[in-house]
Parts: structure tokens; C-alpha cells; sequence
């Protein structure tokens, strides 16, 4: 459930068609832009040189197009500890939550109050609670309605 930030994600990345096909037509722009600069055969160098540097600049600039990915989700927990007899006990942030306060929880054991230990965030594969569409019932006729 809580996965941990590795390079493997990275290192295990396939490569699809689309972007090596997107990789070649942009050093291929490049490329065309710097032979329209350095040709010097034609009678209009000026528009050449304009040219040329105008399609650098295009391939260049799509070379740093990313796309990105989207933004993990994450869920914050607050961990809790008995005073007494050190019993640990984790629940789900709540607003106004901060290290080492007292809260109204009570220790299972020794029914002392509990201390914010930790408040720490994690990263989850997936969502804890699955957004599933509420069925709709089906359409019942108000028999007061008619009256």
C-alpha cells in the first residue's frame, strides 16, 4: 500500500515508438536548421540564416516539452503514544494536530491520554477509499403526487 520513493520507476521506463519518432524529427529540425545557416549557395543568405536559426529555435524548444506525470497521492498520519506504557497507535491527520500535544484519545490499555509522537506524510499506490459511482435507484412514483 505505501510505496517508497525508488530510481527503479525510473531505471525500468519503456520507451514507446512515439518518442523516439517525436526524438528524430526534432534533431532532424535541428539539423535542417543548422545546414539552411551554413549553405551558402543560395542568392538570399539573409532568409537562409533566418530560416535556419527559426528551426533551432523550434527543435530546441520541443526538445523541453515534458509531459507530467501526475501528483502522487498522499495521506498524512499522526502517530500517537501513551505516556504511561509507551503503547503506539496511528490514525489519520486531523486539522490542528502538532508534535507533542495531548490529545483526548485514550490509551487501550492504561486509559492515560495520548501524545503526538510523528506527524509524517506517505506516498499510496492507490486510493484508500475507491471513488465508485452511487447507483441511482430507480424512479419511484410519489403516490400522493396524483392527488
Amino acid at each position: 500500500m505505501i510505496d517508497e520513493e525508488d530510481d527503479e520507476e525510473i531505471l525500468n521506463k519503456k520507451i514507446s515508438f512515439k518518442s523516439v519518432l517525436k526524438n528524430i524529427i526534432i534533431i532532424s529540425l535541428i539539423l535542417l536548421g543548422a545546414l539552411l545557416i551554413y549553405s551558402g549557395n543560395t542568392p538570399d543568405t539573409t532568409s537562409n540564416i533566418f530560416l535556419g536559426f527559426m528551426l533551432i529555435c523550434v527543435g530546441s524548444t520541443l526538445m523541453q516539452v515534458q509531459k507530467h506525470p501526475p501528483e502522487p497521492i498522499r495521506q498524512t498520519l499522526t502517530i500517537l503514544t501513551c505516556v504511561l506504557c509507551g503503547i503506539i497507535k496511528v490514525r489519520h491527520y486531523k486539522q490542528g494536530d502538532f508534535v507533542f500535544m495531548e490529545t483526548r484519545d485514550k490509551c487501550n490499555k492504561c486509559n492515560d491520554k495520548l501524545r503526538i509522537k510523528q506527524i509524517y506524510s506517505v506516498k499510496l499506490k492507490k486510493p484508500t477509499e475507491e471513488n465508485k459511482p452511487k447507483e441511482k435507484e430507480p424512479f419511484k412514483e410519489d403516490p400522493l403526487r396524483n392527488i
